[in-house]
This record gives C-alpha cells, sequence and structure tokens, in this order.
C-alpha cells in the first residue's frame, strides 16, 4: 500500500498555471509541482518538461543524470559483451568435449567450464528474473532497446530530484481515459513517488476518476468541492476538441448575434441543445452520447469553466472570461438551418431568449416576412408568460422602434411596415401590458388607442389606469366615458355582419342609389347596433367595412370632410394589410378630389393630398397582386392627376395618367371586365391628347362602350370631358357632345 493522501478537486479548474498550449506543462512554486495536460500532449513534452525544471532547480541533478546515463551504457555494453564471450567460450568448449575425450584438464579449461555453467544458469533462470517482483531486471532490459521505455527511467529519474513530500497539483488529467499514456505511465509514478497530490478536474468525472485513483490503493482519498463563485479565469486551452466544438456552438446560441457588446450576452440553451441535437452531427457519437455530453458541458460551463452564470429562472448569460470568436461562417450556416425550421422552433421553444436570437439569424433571410411575426408573437407571449419584462426593455425597441402616432395620415408610409401593424390584437394587448411593466407608460397609452376602436370600454378603462400611473389624475379622469356603454346583445355571427355589410355598402351605397337609399341608412343603422351592443372585442375588418360605408355614405351626401374622418377612422384599426389599408387611400384620395372639384377657390393643397393618397393606395394595392380592383384604383389615380393638369400643366404627371390608364385598359382586357371601362378610356383619350398622340382607337373604343355606362359613371366621364374640351385642350368628341 502507498503511504501517500490524494485530493480530488471539483470546480477548481481556473487554478491552472498554464495559459498557452506552448507553455511548459509543468511549474513549481515554493513547495508545490504544477502539472496542467492539454489534449494532444506528448510524452516527449512532458519528459522534456520536466528535465528541464529539473535541470534547472539542481546541479547535482545534472550530474546524476549524466552518471545514470553513462553507468546504464556502459554496464549494458559490459552485460553485452560477457554475453558474447560466453557464447564464444561455450562453442570451444564444446567442441573439445565432443571431438578432444578424454583430454588432460588445466586451468583454463576450469575457466571455460565455469563460463558455460553461468552461461547455462543464465538461460535456465531468466524467465523468472524477468517475472520477478516488481520486473525490474525486465525493465532494465527493455530500457536497452525500447525508446519509451527509455524515456519513462529518464521521467522516473527527473521526478526523482523532487521532494518526496512535496505538493503536487495535476490539471485537466481527467481529458484521457484509463489507457492513455498520460494515466498508464506519468500518473502512476507520480502516485508512488510522492505523498500529497491534488487533482482538479471536471465535476462529472469525480466517479471515474475516483475509482481509477483506487486503483493505485492510495491510503486517503478525499473529495474538495470549491463555491461556485464567479472568478476571472482563462481555461479556454484545457478544452477538449469537442468542448471547444460546443463552445462555439453555445456561442452561436447567444445574443451576441444581435451585436449588442454593451448588454449582457444572453444564451439559451434550449437553444443549444436543439441547435447540438439537430445542427451538428457527430459520426462517431450515437444520439444519446451526444445528449448526455451537452449536459456535461452546460454544467462544466457554470462549474468548471466559468463560462456561465443565471441570473434568474431563464436569464443565462455569459462571465467575462468567455472570448468570443469570429463564427461568421457558421453563423451563415445556422441562420439557413434555422430559417428551414422556423415553425418547429416556434412551436417548441418557450424560453424567451430562444425566440429572440432566432429572430435575429432569421430576420434578413426569411421570404415571407409572416414567418418573422411568428417568431416576435410566441416572444411577446412568452416574455409575459415567463416574466422576463426587462428583455422588451432591452430588445423590442431595437427590434421594433417606437409605436407611430397613428391618428397622423402623413406618417403611415412610415409605419406601413411597422410591426406594430402585422401583429395579432393578443400579442398586441401583451405587448401594452409588457409596456406597462416597463414603466413605457407612454408607448402603453399609444397602443391601447390604437387598439381602442376594438373594444372601446375595455381600453378607456386601460387608458385611465396608465394616466393615473403617471400622476396625471385629470387626463386620467377625462379619458374615462361618462358613462359604460354596455351591451345586453353576444356577439353577432359573421354572417349577420355579413348581410348588412353587403345591403348596405355594396347594392345600395356603393351603386348611390336614390330609390333605396334610406333602406341603405337603415341597413347601415342595424350593423352599427349589432357592433356596438355587445361587450367583447370586435374583429377588426367588421370595424374596417363599417366607418368605410359610412364615410362612402358621407361621400354620397356630399360631405367630404366627415368622410375623411371616418377613413381616417379605417386606417386606425389595427392588424389589417395592405388590401384594406390601400383601398381606404384610395377612397380618402377620391374625397379629398371631390373636395377640390367643390372649391370656389381651388386649393393646390387638397389636389396635392388627393394624388399623393391615391398613389400610396395604388402601391398597396399593387403590393397584394389585387387584380380586381386594380382598374378602379388606377383610374381614380389617373382621374386625382388630371384635375390638377386641367389648371397646372405638367408633361410628367400627364404620363403618369398615360401609363396608369393604359395598365387599367390591358387589366380590364384581360379580365375581360368592363367595370369603368369608360372612365379608363376617356382619361387615356385626354392624355394622349394632351400628349399629341394618335387618339382613333381609344375614340373608336369610347363610342361603342358608350350605350353601356350607368348614370352615374356617364356623369363623372362627361365632367372631366368638359373640364378639358372648355378650353380646347383637346379635339371635341361629337357623339359626347350632344350628351351634355
Amino acid at each position: 500500500m502507498n503511504q501517500n493522501s490524494c485530493f480530488i478537486h471539483i470546480s477548481k479548474l481556473c487554478n491552472s498555471k498554464r495559459k498557452t498550449k506552448e507553455d511548459s506543462c509543468v511549474s513549481k512554486k515554493n513547495n508545490s509541482l504544477y502539472i496542467t495536460y492539454c489534449e494532444n500532449d506528448s510524452l516527449d513534452k512532458f519528459e522534456a518538461d520536466i528535465n528541464l525544471l529539473a535541470g534547472n532547480s539542481s546541479f547535482l541533478y545534472f550530474l546524476k543524470k549524466r552518471f545514470v546515463s553513462i553507468f546504464i551504457s556502459v554496464i549494458s555494453v559490459l552485460v553485452i559483451l560477457i554475453a558474447l564471450l560466453s557464447v564464444s567460450i561455450y562453442e570451444d568448449f564444446l567442441k573439445k568435449v565432443i571431438f578432444e575425450m578424454p583430454f588432460d584438464w588445466q586451468l583454463n579449461d576450469y575457466i571455460a567450464f565455469i563460463f558455460v555453467f553461468v552461461f547455462f544458469l543464465g538461460l535456465l533462470m531468466m524467465p523468472s528474473i524477468l517475472d520477478g517482483e516488481g520486473n525490474e531486471f525486465k525493465n532494465l532490459i527493455s530500457s536497452w532497446f525500447n525508446k519509451d521505455v527509455r524515456k519513462l527511467r529518464k521521467l522516473e529519474l527527473a521526478l526523482s530530484n523532487f521532494d518526496k513530500k512535496m505538493e503536487i497539483h495535476l490539471y485537466n488529467f481527467d481529458l484521457e481515459d484509463s489507457e492513455h499514456w498520460i494515466w498508464k505511465i506519468f500518473v502512476s509514478r507520480v502516485v508512488h513517488r510522492f505523498s500529497n497530490i491534488n487533482f482538479y478536474i471536471r465535476n462529472d468525472k469525480l466517479q471515474t476518476i475516483s475509482k481509477r485513483i483506487n486503483k493505485f490503493e492510495i491510503l486517503n482519498l478525499e473529495i474538495i468541492k470549491a463555491e461556485k463563485t464567479p472568478k476571472k479565469c482563462d481555461v479556454e486551452i484545457l478544452l477538449s476538441a469537442k468542448e471547444q466544438k460546443l463552445y462555439s456552438l453555445m456561442q452561436l446560441c447567444s445574443t451576441v448575434i444581435a451585436k449588442q457588446r454593451d448588454k449582457k450576452t444572453f444564451i439559451s440553451l434550449e437553444l443549444f441543445e436543439y441547435c447540438g441535437k439537430n445542427f451538428i452531427k457527430e459520426e462517431n457519437d450515437s444520439k444519446n452520447q451526444l445528449i448526455f455530453g451537452f449536459q456535461n458541458f452546460i454544467n462544466r460551463s457554470f462549474d468548471d469553466f466559468k463560462f456561465l452564470v443565471q441570473e434568474k429562472s431563464l436569464q443565462v448569460f455569459f462571465t467575462q472570461n468567455v472570448i468570443f470568436k469570429d463564427l461568421s461562417e457558421e453563423e451563415k450556416r445556422l441562420a439557413y438551418y434555422l430559417r428551414n425550421h422556423i415553425e418547429e422552433c416556434v412551436e417548441r421553444f418557450e424560453n424567451p431568449i430562444s425566440l429572440l436570437i432566432l429572430y435575429y439569424y432569421v430576420k434578413d433571410i426569411v421570404l415571407d416576412k409572416r414567418r418573422n411575426i411568428k417568431i416576435l408573437e410566441k416572444f411577446i407571449s412568452s416574455v409575459k408568460n415567463k416574466q422576463q419584462y426587462e428583455l422588451i426593455n432591452f430588445y423590442w425597441f431595437e427590434i421594433a422602434g417606437f409605436m407611430f402616432d397613428f391618428n397622423d395620415v402623413n406618417t403611415f408610409e412610415s409605419s406601413n411596415n411597422s410591426y406594430y401593424r402585422k401583429i395579432s390584437i393578443e400579442a398586441l394587448n401583451d405587448l401594452a401590458f409588457l409596456f406597462e411593466r416597463n414603466g413605457h407608460f407612454e408607448q402603453a397609452i399609444l397602443l391601447n388607442q390604437y387598439l381602442y376602436e376594438i373594444n372601446p370600454n375595455k381600453y378607456a378603462l386601460n387608458i385611465c389606469s396608465l394616466y393615473e400611473r403617471m400622476g396625471k389624475f385629470e387626463q386620467a379622469y377625462n379619458s374615462l366615458p361618462k358613462e359604460l356603454n354596455l351591451g345586453k346583445n353576444t356577439k353577432p355571427t359573421d354572417i349577420e355582419i355579413r348581410y348588412y355589410q353587403r345591403k348596405a355598402a355594396w347594392v345600395i351605397i356603393s351603386q348611390r342609389n336614390e330609390d333605396l337609399k334610406e333602406e341603405g341608412i337603415e341597413s347601415l343603422n342595424k350593423l352599427e347596433t349589432l357592433l356596438f351592443s355587445h361587450n367583447e372585442d370586435n374583429v377588426p375588418l367588421w370595424l374596417w367595412h363599417f366607418y368605410n360605408i359610412k364615410a362612402n355614405l358621407k361621400e354620397w351626401e356630399e360631405n367630404y370632410d366627415e368622410a375623411i374622418v371616418f377613413y381616417k377612422k379605417c386606417l386606425s384599426i389595427p392588424t389589417l394589410g395592405a388590401f384594406e389599408y390601400g383601398a381606404t387611400f384610395v377612397n380618402m384620395a377620391i374625397s379629398y378630389r371631390c373636395k377640390y372639384i367643390e372649391e370656389s377657390i381651388k386649393d393646390e393643397k387638397t389636389i396635392d393630398k388627393s394624388i399623393k393618397l391615391g398613389r400610396l393606395g395604388m402601391i398597396l394595392k399593387e403590393s397584394v397582386g389585387d387584380r380586381d380592383e386594380m382598374p378602379v384604383v388606377l383610374h381614380n389615380f389617373a382621374l386625382n392627376i388630371l384635375y390638377k393638369i386641367s389648371n397646372s400643366f405638367d408633361i410628367n404627371l400627364c404620363n403618369e395618367v398615360l401609363t396608369a390608364t393604359n395598365d387599367a385598359l390591358e387589366i380590364l382586357e384581360r379580365t375581360k371586365s368592363i367595370k369603368r371601362l369608360g372612365m379608363v378610356l376617356i382619361e387615356n383619350y385626354i392624355s394622349k391628347s394632351l400628349l399629341k398622340i394618335d387618339t382613333k382607337d381609344i375614340v373608336l373604343k369610347l363610342e361603342n362602350h358608350l350605350p353601356n355606362l350607368g348614370q352615374s359613371e356617364l356623369k363623372q366621364l362627361l365632367n372631366i370631358y368638359k373640364e378639358f374640351e372648355k378650353n380646347n385642350k383637346m379635339k371635341k368628341l361629337e357623339f359626347l357632345e350632344g350628351r351634355i
């Protein structure tokens, strides 16, 4: 039994004295020897570093090393020479015995017989000598012919230079298995030589290393676990190749992708394990072994390497010990992998950090932006559910910016692609709550005002509460309705709503049917009762249709300012798409155009507003590929411009009219529709006349189509025709002159 003690230290790898792989693996301080192993270190390096340290520390060791080396060489030569001599003497003696018997024994013969007898005994006893206790002779013989054994003998000699009572500190020896030379050769010699040995290992290797050390018949083995205190250290050189791979993956699964080095760098262990199981493929590991390795590395990163700390239940972030690598190529590959698995990730992940990192990876490479919306909606709900409120303060405004002023129509272009317009009502409600938790009261108020039309009672109370939190008690009081308009009815069905929408809008109000006007207004009133006689949230599309019909009715009544107010309400309805918003801008542009026509003193700002809003509506409609309503959209845009040109000719605007009407005619021809064909033809005719382009084919089409026009469209056609004909800006059309 060895009369020595061993101590196994866990969570103390940071105490290693070796900083780079090029450094010596051995260092000495006071009465302690520090030995650190790194993956791929060789026995040659250990032998050389220990010899160098021993040689520097003792002149006596230098002499001993030289003497032993020479002594072994001389003894080796002498033994070989004696062996050769014995063979030669044996040969001569045997010849003499066989061929010259009997003969007279002389002194030389007796000496020869003694040599032969010793040679015989040596051969006879050789197996026993080689298998003797300690195998000293066998090892000595091996050292003459085996390079590794010679190194081991030199290693033993080098270690013998150090005091047996010296403290030995062995770092990172748990990196290799028991068959590796570090355990079979080096550790075995250290354990037998020194009496006070300290192993510094990873937490999860405790049981394995304890079993190995016990095989050396240690007198006393003690486990020492350090307290988990943050410590500045650099242990990257101690990591194995697999650990280095996982270390890089851990960095990839962190908020370092957000390029915000001024904040804590959070890591998602959820994403780390997901990517490790799916993104990284290890040929030599089975799936179960790979999963086990990830969990071990996570534990080591907390306890042994000091890479990670945990602040809250789900908030794990890197310490200052982490040295970030350039992983740009790996980031690209991971980004495309995650993009192809967005739906799976969104369904699986519960940690908001996971979703945040996922968003940053895919935000610029997804073709369908709705997939980004899914990530953000899940991020918002998980922040609320996991109560990680400060993440909104850290990251949301850099992702989505601040809430826009939805009452300002002029901001629509800049806010059209805003995430606030894209995410669902449920997500907006959660976001308003999270703004409140983070003290962003003004942002929360704007969001509640944005949602107000969905349920006025509910959001009025929310706004009141927010003003109270800000200490603005007067505004809080004024934001409350004088009394609650509580409805007694249940929420209507979609069929009920759509029935009155169609009857009020498309059948009566849209076509300006005077005979059915009262019935249309009555249907609109019934629609309003259905929408506002219950206490639940209204569907945004229901509200949009209602306010759009109201605006159309006001236009019919030539109350254009009121119509514009209702169109603005349409724009303030949240979570609608480009189709609805585009239609609203087109209709609002019409109201501004009609308002301009009615003005006794023309205000250019009014018609400019009409053109601007009409252009925006056209762009939005084109963005969704709306072929159904595009001819109507293009015709109205062209008409807006023509009324400006009638007072102030502009060749560029005239070319815009020509392009818009040509596109409209092409669509109508493909769809075989005649809806607003008369207006498109007259607008095309006017623009070509102004640009001095041949109009024969257009005039012929217009004349042939004239009988198909309804009264409303014919009246509008004649109005724009007269506007340009009265000043002789174009050639008169006789078939229209008779209708004026």
